[in-house]
């Protein structure tokens, strides 16, 4: 490792242990939220699985910080399909752990998970600019992902998230099964190019992923498109929605979203 590359993983040297890595709620009797609290802010996303008669659906994988796959067997004694809301790292981490079953994503992000990803635990470095306009904005501009790590002797450096050959592609109107369940999938660009989500019109819940979550919505990276992002949520405002669920931060209500949806609207036009 050059001298450069050990002074960036310094700030790492001396990282917590946090045991147990991952946080699980039960918000229904089938339904649990999975989440990594020590990941930083922007990275810590939701997982969630879906329990059902005769299949389970995992959305999404987290980190990929600690192992996943041990938490989903002591929830469910089968292999769970493998709901792909979209490519970026914090959803897709553990997905090489579940190489085995079935994993779905979008066309538009196939490529993107079938390649290596994430190297490390840090964030990109910033200007100093950048880093005073974080701090303005009240955020913290910290170069670590993570605040802990899972285990003693845990090496973040050595963190790299594994190509995954997804084994069929999805898009607008496909249907997914549980055996009690039925999820449409809807096409939701905007955030990313291949952004889907599940729709369950019988109750009204939309699993949304980053297409709309209680918090800043992000329209800034490579990929995102903010035309396609108004259209995105003029159409989730549209939806007879009961509840969602994010890829981050807490379920919302209706009026949660649609507070959310309008004052993006509001913030682009």
């Amino acid at each position: 490792m050059t001298r450069t590359a050990k002074e960036r993983y310094d700030g790492q040297a001396n990282l917590p242990v946090q045991d147990p890595w991952f946080e699980v709620t039960q918000l229904t009797s089938g339904l649990f939220r999975i989440t990594e609290p020590l990941c930083h802010r922007w990275v810590r996303a939701n997982s969630f699985l879906i329990l059902g008669r005769t299949r389970d659906i995992l959305v999404d994988s987290g980190m990929g910080v600690a192992a996943l796959r041990p938490i989903i067997e002591r929830l469910s004694s089968r292999p769970p399909l493998i709901f792909t809301t979209h490519a970026h790292i914090d959803h897709v981490g553990s997905h090489p752990e579940f190489a085995d079953s079935e994993i779905l994503v979008h066309p538009a992000e196939a490529m993107e998970l079938a390649q290596s990803g994430q190297r490390g635990l840090l964030f990109p470095e910033r200007s100093a600019e950048e880093v005073e306009a974080l701090r303005r904005a009240g955020i913290d501009p910290s170069r670590s992902m993570v605040g802990a790590i899972p285990f003693v002797g845990y090496d973040p450096a050595s963190y790299q998230r594994a190509p995954v050959e997804p084994t069929r592609l999805v898009s607008e109107g496909d249907i997914i099964e549980t055996g009690d369940r039925e999820f449409e999938v809807l096409h939701l660009p905007g955030h990313s190019p291949g952004s889907i989500a599940l729709w369950e019109r019988s109750s009204g819940s939309l699993f949304s992923g980053d297409a709309i979550y209680d918090g800043v919505i992000v329209d800034n990276l490579p990929g995102s498109d903010v035309n396609a992002y108004r259209a995105t949520m003029k159409r989730i405002a549209g939806l007879p929605l009961a509840q969602v669920f994010g890829g981050h931060n807490a379920p919302m209500t209706k009026a949660q979203t649609l507070d959310v949806a309008d004052r993006y609207l509001t913030s682009r036009l």
